[in-house]
């Protein structure tokens, strides 16, 4: 099978909770379709001898409120080794939600975090056009 990405000798955490396994990891649009000795071509090839291959580390408990203010990309997460970030705050995040909800939502946050109803106004435009009721 041809590969868009093909990582090679990795020590490999798949997440399914059987233990690390060394082999190789097949990505095909986007996705990985393959894991173990494999011998496909690939439009790229990495490395991975001596380090740890694992997808999908999710790093939620993490205060990123003020560190996203001077790292707006929040390189530092992928350091940890985080390859997704869900960015709340103490599990109240303003996104997703539905249009209908958003004014509801911003009030239980302005509330909960005491944070002033003026700064949604100018922090989020559109959505602090009243008061909520307390």
């Amino acid at each position: 099978m041809a590969y868009d990405l093909l990582i090679k000798n990795g020590r490999i955490i798949d997440g399914s909770g059987r233990p690390a396994f060394h082999g190789d990891v097949g990505v095909a649009q986007g996705k990985i379709v393959e894991l173990g000795r494999l011998a496909g071509s690939a439009r790229r090839v990495i490395e991975a001898d001596g380090r740890v291959v694992l997808a999908g580390v999710r790093g939620q408990p993490l205060s990123l409120r003020r560190a996203g203010l001077w790292d707006p990309l929040c390189t530092f997460s992928c350091h940890h080794g985080a390859t997704s970030v869900i960015i709340g705050n103490c599990s109240l995040a303003l996104a997703p939600v539905k249009a209908a909800e958003r004014e509801k939502l911003a009030g239980m946050l302005s509330y909960v975090e005491a944070i002033p109803w003026t700064c949604w106004k100018r922090g989020c435009p559109g959505r602090g056009r009243r008061s909520p009721s307390t």
